[in-house]
């Protein structure tokens, strides 16, 4: 079986059964509905103040997954997106900024970390050997999030804002994992990194 070919379905503490898989172009309705859902407290906290809604712009962008160097992984839970992680990058780069957003309705189910964790996995097999996170001082569940991936990192803070960067090249893969990864990247159409 090819690794594309593979379906990940994890299973919430609440039995709530989640695909998760690549964002794709026709995701591009309930991301906007995802969107509407959130709190305006989760939308700040994600974007770093208001957005009431998301540009026709935003919702193209991020629902494109551009090669290696932009990347998206969603929860579905049928057609219903319920939390996006990406990681944004520059072609030809190895660093990209990390954000993930969880419906509020599933927020501390484990959710984000095991999305987070997947795309971890899928940048360290894409080639990505850095991703940053910028997260607002006051956001205690982001920042444990982030702290209970146990990654390797380095943590600064300018007093509004922390930034962490994680150093993927001490990540070492299990292969069930780095199957899972080029299974993700296979099937956004992303050349597969030879294992």
């Amino acid at each position: 079986m090819l690794p594309g070919s593979l379906q990940d379905e994890i299973t919430l503490p609440d039995g709530t059964a989640v695909l998760v898989r690549p964002i794709t172009p026709a995701d591009a309705g309930a991301l906007v509905a995802l969107h509407a859902r959130l709190s305006a407290d989760t939308i700040y906290r994600r974007y770093f103040g208001a957005r009431p809604h998301l540009s026709p712009a935003d919702v193209d962008r991020f629902t494109r997954i551009e090669g290696r160097a932009r990347f998206a992984l969603v929860a579905a839970r049928g057609t219903d997106l319920v939390a996006v992680t990406r990681y944004e990058g520059r072609p030809g780069e190895t660093s990209a900024e990390l954000a993930v957003v969880v419906d509020d309705a599933l927020q501390r189910q484990g959710v984000g970390r095991l999305l987070l964790g997947r795309l971890f996995d899928v940048a360290r097999v894409a080639g990505q050997e850095v991703l940053v996170a910028d997260v607002m001082a006051g956001n205690a569940g982001m920042l444990g999030l982030l702290r209970r991936l146990a990654l390797p990192g380095r943590r600064e803070s300018d007093g509004d804002t922390v930034t962490i960067t994680f150093d993927l090249t001490a990540l070492e893969l299990p292969p069930d994992r780095a199957d899972r990864a080029r299974g993700h990247l296979a099937r956004a159409g992303v050349d597969v990194p030879p294992s």
